[in-house]
C-alpha cells in the first residue's frame, strides 16, 4: 500500500514538473503582443470604435495564470475622441477549468480608469451600442450568474453629462473592492468615491460597506449590514455629515422591496443655522404597487443664532400604494423659540396622500398651540384647533382650514401657502369677538406698533372681527386688510361699521 501511495505521489510530482516546464517554455517563447493588430481590428469591426494597446501584454503562470495589460484606451463610436482609458489591467484565470476548456476569471484588477458617459437630448447614450442585448445564440444571452471574480478598482474617474438637463456629474477617487461574487453567495463590498456637480451644486465624499448577495435566476438582490456615509456640500447644506444603516431585500419579478432597520442621521449647516435630522423606519415593505410599514419617526432640529426649532413626527403605520396612501394618526410636535418668543404646538390626525401626485392630506387635524412673545403679546396665547390641511408638493402649494377656540373667542378661517420658496401666504380669518387688550401690551397710541417681527413676511389677506376691544375702545364689524411683501407692509386702518 505504501508503495502505491509513493508511486502516485511521484507521478503527481512528475506531472507538476512537466506542466511547470511547459508553462515556462510558453512564457519564454510565446509573445501575445504579436496579436495586438488582430485584437484592434476585431474591436474595430465589431464596435466601430478604436482600441489602443499602448503597453506590453505580459503573461504569468505562477502562482496562477494571469495577463497584465499596460495602458488601454477605447474611442467613441465612429470617432477618434477618447471614451474610456485605463492605465493598468490585470486578469487572473483558474487553472483547473482550463483543462476542461472553460475560462473562469478569478480576479480582475483595474487601476486609474477614466470614462466619459453622455446622455443626449434624445434620450440615447454613448454606450448604447455596447450595452444593447444581442440576438439568440450570442455571448450576451441572459443566464445564471456564474462565479464572478474578485474585483479591485483603484482611483477611477467617471464623468456623466446629461445634455437634456444641462448637468454634468463628475466621480473621482472611485475605489471598489469585492469578494468573489457567485449566485446566492454573500459577498462583502467596499466602495468609496467623490462626486461633484454644478447643477445642482454638489461636492460629496461617499463611502459604502455592505454584504451583498445576487441571484439572477430568482432576480433577487440583498444588501445586509449597510453602512453608508457621505460628507460635503449638497442641497444647500454645507458641512454635511450623513449616515444610513439598515438592510434591503429586492425581488424584481414581484417588484417587492423590503427595507428593515433603516436609520438615517444627518447634520449640516444652512444659511439660517445648524440642522440635525434623524429618521427611523424599523420595517417598510413595497410589494408591487402596495406599501406598508411600521412606525416611522422623524426628529429634526434647527439651531440659529437667535433660537431653535425642534420638530418631531411619528406615523404609527402606513398602508396603500403609489396612487393612494393612508396612515394611522400622525403625531407631530413643534417647539420654536426665537428672541424670547416661542411657539409650542402638538398636532394629531390621520394622514393620506399620493406618491404619484405628490400630495399629502390631513383631513381631521386636532391641534393645541401655545404662543408667547415679549413685545407682541402681554399674556401667553393658548388655542385649540380643529382643522384640515392639504399640500401639493409638485405645485408647491398648501392650504389649511380651521376652527379654533381661544378663551372666549371663536375663530374660523383659512390659510393658503401659494408658494414654498420664498413662502407667500393668503389668509381669511373671521373672529366673533376679541379682547385684544388681554393679549397686547399697553403702548402709546401715538406710536405705531412694532412690526419688525413681520419684516420677512410675504402675505395678503383680511381679518374680520364681530366685536373688538382695543386700547379700551370697543368697535363692531371690524375689517382689517394686510398686504406684506419684500419687507413692505400695507395695513388698512381699523374700520368699524357705523
Amino acid at each position: 500500500m505504501k508503495a502505491i501511495v509513493k508511486s502516485v505521489l511521484w507521478l503527481l510530482a512528475g506531472i507538476v514538473l512537466i506542466l511547470a516546464a511547459a508553462a515556462a517554455y510558453i512564457a519564454a517563447t510565446f509573445d501575445p503582443n504579436e496579436y495586438k493588430p488582430q485584437i484592434v481590428r476585431a474591436v474595430k469591426d465589431r464596435t466601430e470604435r478604436n482600441l489602443r494597446l499602448d503597453g506590453d501584454i505580459k503573461l504569468a503562470f505562477f502562482p496562477r495564470i494571469a495577463a497584465t495589460l499596460g495602458r488601454v484606451s477605447l474611442s467613441e463610436r465612429g470617432s477618434e475622441r477618447e471614451f474610456a482609458a485605463v492605465d493598468d489591467v490585470r486578469v487572473a484565470l483558474k487553472l483547473l477549468p482550463l483543462l476542461s476548456k472553460q475560462v473562469v476569471v478569478e480576479t480582475v484588477e483595474i487601476k486609474n480608469l477614466r470614462a466619459h458617459l453622455v446622455r443626449f437630448k434624445d434620450g440615447t447614450t454613448n454606450i448604447d451600442d455596447l450595452t444593447k442585448e444581442k440576438g439568440p445564440g450570442s455571448n450576451y444571452e441572459k443566464s445564471s450568474l456564474a462565479p464572478f471574480p474578485y474585483v479591485t478598482i483603484e482611483n477611477a474617474a467617471l464623468t456623466y453629462t446629461d445634455e437634456a438637463a444641462g448637468a454634468v456629474y463628475a466621480l473621482s477617487k472611485l475605489n471598489l473592492r469585492t469578494g468573489r461574487i457567485a449566485s446566492g453567495v454573500p459577498v462583502k463590498i467596499d466602495l468609496a468615491f467623490m462626486v461633484k456637480s454644478d447643477q445642482p451644486v454638489m461636492n460629496l465624499e461617499t463611502a459604502l460597506k455592505a454584504t451583498a448577495a445576487f441571484d439572477l435566476d430568482q432576480q433577487r438582490c440583498t444588501l445586509a449590514g449597510i453602512d453608508f456615509g457621505v460628507t460635503g456640500l449638497a442641497a444647500g447644506i454645507s458641512n454635511l455629515v450623513a449616515t444610513a444603516k439598515g438592510d434591503v431585500d429586492a425581488r424584481l419579478p414581484s417588484r417587492e422591496f423590503l427595507i428593515s432597520r433603516l436609520a438615517i442621521a444627518l447634520t449640516g449647516k444652512l444659511e439660517s443655522g445648524n440642522l440635525d435630522v434623524k429618521f427611523d423606519a424599523p420595517r417598510l415593505t413595497v410589494t408591487g404597487d402596495n406599501v406598508s410599514g411600521e412606525t416611522l419617526v422623524l426628529d429634526a432640529t434647527l439651531r440659529t443664532a437667535k433660537g431653535k426649532l425642534v420638530a418631531k413626527f411619528e406615523i404609527p403605520g402606513i398602508d396603500g400604494n403609489a396612487k393612494a396612501l393612508k396612515a394611522g394618526a400622525l403625531t407631530a410636535s413643534i417647539d420654536a423659540q426665537q428672541d424670547g418668543a416661542s411657539i409650542k404646538a402638538r398636532l394629531t390626525g390621520p394622514l393620506a396622500g399620493s406618491i404619484e401626485q405628490q400630495k399629502l392630506e390631513l383631513p381631521k387635524l386636532v391641534a393645541t398651540v401655545n404662543v408667547t412673545h415679549p413685545t407682541l403679546l402681554k399674556n401667553p396665547l393658548d388655542a385649540a384647533f380643529n382643522a384640515s390641511a392639504h399640500a401639493d408638493l409638485a405645485r408647491q402649494t398648501g392650504s389649511l382650514a380651521f376652527a379654533a377656540k381661544i378663551d372666549d373667542s371663536a375663530i374660523k378661517g383659512s390659510v393658503a401657502l401659494t408658494k414654498f420658496t420664498p413662502p407667500f401666504y393668503a389668509f381669511d380669518v373671521d373672529i366673533d369677538r376679541l379682547d385684544a387688550d388681554r393679549y397686547l401690551p399697553q403702548r402709546d397710541s401715538k406710536e405705531p406698533p412694532d412690526l419688525a417681527a413681520l419684516k420677512s413676511l410675504n402675505a395678503s389677506g383680511s381679518v374680520k372681527i364681530g366685536a373688538l376691544t382695543l386700547s379700551n375702545v370697543k368697535a363692531t364689524n371690524v375689517r382689517i386688510e394686510i398686504k406684506a411683501a419684500d419687507g413692505v407692509r400695507a395695513r388698512r386702518p381699523v374700520s368699524p361699521s357705523p
